[in-house]
């Protein structure tokens, strides 16, 4: 496997067996098998995280993401916006149609 990997932005990502209504295909991991990147989607969903569970930051190719903390005003992220969100981050994440993202997570 070569150490430069291209992340399809256009690739047709498959049903995530464990996550039901999300599709992803993940083509880059780091050194530290914890950091990875690939291409993301989900069904439309708004989903309340007490606490996020990585560190992510996020490109948006489509749709519309809102991210809501707990006694701030909403951010809104559209095509071409680009957010990270810090692990442990108390969120509401609300999601439209179309959406699909590539991410680049550093896990626990």
């Amino acid at each position: 496997m070569s150490n430069i990997v291209r992340i399809d932005t256009n690739a047709e990502l498959p049903a995530d067996p464990d996550s039901p209504g999300e599709y992803c295909i993940t083509p880059f991991y780091g050194e530290n098998i914890n950091f990875f990147a690939g291409i993301w989607s989900a069904d439309p969903h708004v989903q309340d995280f007490d606490e996020y569970p990585m560190d992510e930051v996020c490109v948006v190719l489509s749709g519309k993401i809102t991210l809501t903390e707990p006694g701030k005003a909403a951010e809104v992220f559209t095509t071409g916006d680009v957010f990270g969100i810090k692990r442990g981050t108390p969120v509401n994440w609300n999601q439209e149609p179309g959406t699909r993202k590539i991410f680049v997570i550093l896990g626990s």
